[in-house]
């Protein structure tokens, strides 16, 4: 079982044993959220995503003592390892009447492929516009070497309700040695970071410069590559919510967010993580006449492909009084670092409990062939407020043709997903069992891998704000 499986999994079952009983209570604290989509991911001085983008984020619980605890999540690329899980518990406080905050920390870096967990601790101290923390690991990236960390930090409002923010950091310890590298000196290093900020739309806009003192010849020595510790320039995108359980529904315009940590990206009967867990989220604008647009991304695995971005535009709305709702949509598939790009149609009718929706695209995947989608789906309430969802699919067209296969017919299939779904506090559990008829051979040749065709059971958890 991979980290991310086992972080959700043991969130979800201290949620269901707790939250049912003391999520009402007083003095249970509080459950956060949060999302981001951002330029590269940026981490003491080094990008983390080879200077790709990266989707973000995480729940965290605060409970009114100052003990808290939290999960966070993103897209890396470190080669077969694309998801960095960290899950964290600590405490903060303020020294009486002071004004100088406090903060003791122990934090995990988990990954979902690779030997790279790390433990680390750290304390720090905030005053005014100022602040400063050091972090220590006894093993860094399981190099049984330790690693220190040291951090100054400037905040200011600015004019127009913008932000200033300056950091610089120290990286030094054993990890650092200068045997690793033919110089003269050891390679820990400074790196620095300013940033404007603002909220806009109901969105936190950052754009950052960032960087470091490695030498290319440090820099590749390191982490086994020259550009990811050049200077560049970050946008990020982001949105919070204090408190799950209640609405954000602060901006003008109406743009919402959602995060969700899943055991695995689950794709009309295929998994596109490699049975590996994943981060997701994006933001929707809605208006009153039906017309939304959207970006929505996720963590993949297609072999140097690890984030994907969907862009989507459509239009939704009712027939008359008939009770039918109808969509109509035009999906965008993007990819970092693979020519996978692709457009897809879509139309869909709702009424009652039913759904069914048709997709089609004239060039799957950059295939130059078609692929067409018909979904049917049927959810009801349960009691005790659990929800039921099935849906059954079927992919068919010249993308799934049968001279790629050595069989008797085209290689079209079906996928189907039966699961339940319940709102705890404020977030979403939902328990799904999923899969699709592919066989061995077809699922190696149409999606590289014969493992990622077979039924599985996913969990997710996740909140809309």
């Amino acid at each position: 079982m991979n980290i991310i499986k086992e972080s959700l999994l043991s969130i979800a079952v201290v949620s269901a044993v707790t939250i049912p009983i003391v999520s009402n209570a007083e003095g249970f604290g509080t459950v956060s959220a949060n999302v981001a989509l951002v330029t590269d991911y940026y981490f003491r001085g080094i990008s983390q995503t080879g200077n790709d983008g990266a989707i973000q984020g995480g729940f965290d619980w605060e409970h009114e003592s100052g003990v808290y605890a939290g999960v966070w999540a993103s897209n890396v690329d470190f080669g077969d390892t694309h998801l960095e899980v960290d899950t964290y518990l600590g405490f903060a406080n303020t020294f009486g009447n002071s004004g100088v905050d406090y903060n003791v920390e122990f934090l995990r870096y988990n990954y979902n492929d690779a030997n790279y967990e790390t433990n680390e601790v750290s304390v720090g101290l905030r005053y005014s516009y100022f602040s400063a923390s050091y972090s220590y690991s006894d093993d860094w990236y399981n190099t049984d070497e330790s690693a220190n960390y040291f951090t100054l930090d400037f905040s200011y409002d600015l004019p127009l309700d913008h932000t200033l923010s300056l950091s610089v950091g120290k990286s030094f310890g054993d990890a650092y040695d200068k045997n690793k590298v033919d110089t003269d000196r050891d390679f820990d290093y400074i790196d620095y970071k300013i940033g404007v900020s603002k909220d806009l739309f109901g969105l936190t806009w950052d754009l950052s410069y960032v960087g470091n003192d490695l030498s290319n010849k440090e820099c590749d020595a390191y982490v086994g590559g020259n550009s990811i510790c050049d200077d560049r320039v970050i946008l990020s995108v982001a949105k919070s919510i204090g408190d799950v359980t209640k609405s954000t529904s602060t901006s003008t315009l109406p743009i919402s967010a959602n995060v969700a940590l899943v055991t695995d990206y689950y794709f009309r009967g295929i998994s596109q993580t490699g049975n590996d867990g994943a981060i997701q989220g994006g933001f929707d604008w809605e208006h009153e006449s039906g017309i939304y647009a959207g970006v929505w991304a996720s963590n993949v695995d297609f072999g140097e492909t690890h984030l994907e971005v969907d862009t989507y535009l459509g239009f939704a709305n009712t027939f008359g009084e008939s009770g039918v709702d109808y969509n109509v949509e035009f999906i965008r598939y993007n990819y970092n670092d693979a020519n996978y790009e692709t457009n897809e149609v879509s139309a869909g009718l709702r009424y009652s409990y039913f759904s069914a929706s048709y997709s089609y695209s004239d060039d799957w995947y950059n295939t130059d062939e078609s692929a067409n989608y018909v979904k049917l789906s049927f959810d009801y309430a349960l009691p005790y407020e659990v929800a039921l969802s099935t849906t059954v699919g079927k992919s068919f067209g010249d993308a799934y043709d049968k001279d790629k296969v050595d069989t008797d017919r085209d290689f079209d299939y079906t996928d189907y997903k039966v699961g339940i779904s319940k709102d705890l506090a404020g977030v979403n559990f939902d328990l799904s069992y999923v899969g699709s008829d592919l066989n061995d051979k077809e699922c190696e040749i149409y999606a590289g891998g014969k493992s990622v065709c077979d039924d599985r059971v996913i969990l997710s958890i996740s909140k809309g704000f």
